[in-house]
């Protein structure tokens, strides 16, 4: 009961952090782009920072289900690339999606339906693969420490040209707490959560759902509307057929992408990127990637319309 409880905490903690940092890649990528880089790397290091607390954790007997996807780089180039595209299209990210959502973006929901369809979809297709690899990297590694001084000294900086503290505060503290919910809820995180709903569609696994894990995606969910009553920033957008498709569409495509490279860009940031391997940055990398290409159509499409106007 108490290990429930604490749960249930640490993921409204992470609703709140979240929707009170704005953590999107979506949005961190195009701040980038406008050369206000400190969300970006605030929220690419949130794993980093999270790994903090592995000596502590490793007293207690604990450790955090880091992991390397084992699915070949095409898949991981190709479903990073295509979950990018479609995180553009969606206007936003898997936790992005759902901070929206918790503001009155109702149409987001779509997002999820979508996500589990195209996860559904690819199990039919017999492309659905599930080849991982735990991997905890030695905290006390010359290279782990290195890694983590040069990201703290970059943000360091970008606190002082660009003054954004709250962001990089947000950021460490999103670490710590998340790395601390993986100790009590494993498989919290949202792309993992879709997945599981997705699987009752072809095993009935008693196992894949339990009651904690709905209740810290529920308290997850809350954390974030929560913030959002609280700031004022709450918008009912009424539902409409064009925005409904577009992300029912998007959220298939993302479905699929996080298939194809064993999980979305939140579990890429938090479980495979810490593990400081060159296989594990592929995925990331290639979302971002997808991210500025769907970007720059975006932006292609936008200037063209705009022309034919004139």
């Amino acid at each position: 009961m108490l290990s429930l409880l604490i749960s249930l905490l640490l993921a409204f903690l992470i609703g709140w952090v979240s929707q009170r940092m704005g953590m999107c890649l979506v949005n961190a990528t195009g701040q980038l782009l406008r050369r206000r880089p400190t969300l970006f790397v605030a929220l690419i290091s949130c794993g980093l920072f999270g790994l903090l607390l592995g000596p502590a954790y490793g007293l207690f007997g604990f450790s955090q289900p880091l992991f390397i996807p084992e699915v070949g780089y095409g898949s991981l180039v190709a479903g990073g690339l295509l979950f990018g595209l479609a995180s553009v299209l969606n206007d936003g990210c898997s936790v992005g999606t759902l901070t929206k959502l918790a503001s009155g973006h109702f149409a987001k929901g779509f997002t999820v339906v979508g996500w589990v369809l195209g996860i559904v979809l690819w199990h039919h297709l017999n492309m659905l693969a599930e080849h991982k690899t735990l991997h905890m990297p030695q905290i006390s590694s010359h290279q782990y420490w290195l890694t983590l001084g040069i990201v703290l000294l970059v943000l360091l900086w970008l606190i002082r040209i660009h003054g954004d503290r709250r962001v990089v505060v947000s950021s460490i503290l999103l670490g710590a707490l998340t790395s601390a919910l993986y100790t009590f809820e494993p498989l919290w995180t949202p792309s993992v959560f879709f997945y599981d709903v997705s699987r009752l569609s072809w095993t009935m696994n008693e196992h894949a759902l339990t009651v904690q894990r709905v209740a810290v995606f529920g308290m997850l969910m809350l954390g974030m509307l929560v913030y959002t009553l609280h700031r004022q920033t709450f918008r009912y957008q009424p539902l409409a057929w064009i925005p409904v498709c577009r992300h029912l569409l998007a959220g298939m495509l993302m479905g699929i992408g996080a298939s194809m490279m064993l999980g979305g860009n939140d579990s890429q940031i938090l479980l495979v990127f810490p593990t400081m391997t060159w296989t594990g940055a592929v995925p990331l990398t290639a979302i971002v990637a997808g991210i500025l290409l769907g970007m720059g159509g975006r932006a292609l499409l936008r200037s063209t319309s705009s022309g034919a106007r004139l």
